[in-house]
């Protein structure tokens, strides 16, 4: 009895460090989901800069830019969408699903 019970107070103290690691890289990475996304404007003169690009340029621009992408085009199809809707329904609700047969078929993991 004297030994299973320093067995189970050398592990709370790991597993407390174990569930303030996870809490710290959670918020870190929270924070970083938060950074500021807006940029500041262009001034006058990177827009006239801007404007005065040849057309064949632009459009080398422009065609460069969608090669990269090319599944943008296909963001905008009714099927696609619903995949992606169906697709985030299942993952959303398949954490509650897996922490419920838990709790009621494996009760000794929580």
């Amino acid at each position: 009895r004297g030994s299973g019970e320093k067995a189970v107070r050398s592990k709370a103290p790991l597993s407390c460090l174990a569930v303030a690691v996870l809490c710290t890289l959670a918020i870190l990475g929270f924070a970083s989901l938060m950074t500021p996304a807006f940029v500041v404007a262009p001034s006058a003169l990177q827009k006239q800069q801007q404007l005065d690009m040849p057309q064949p340029e632009r459009v080398a621009a422009l065609a460069a830019a969608a090669a990269l992408v090319p599944e943008a085009a296909y963001a905008a199809n009714n099927g696609y969408a619903l995949q992606q809707l169906f697709s985030a329904i299942f993952v959303i609700g398949l954490g509650p699903a897996v922490l419920f047969w838990i709790y009621f078929n494996k009760p000794e993991l929580l």
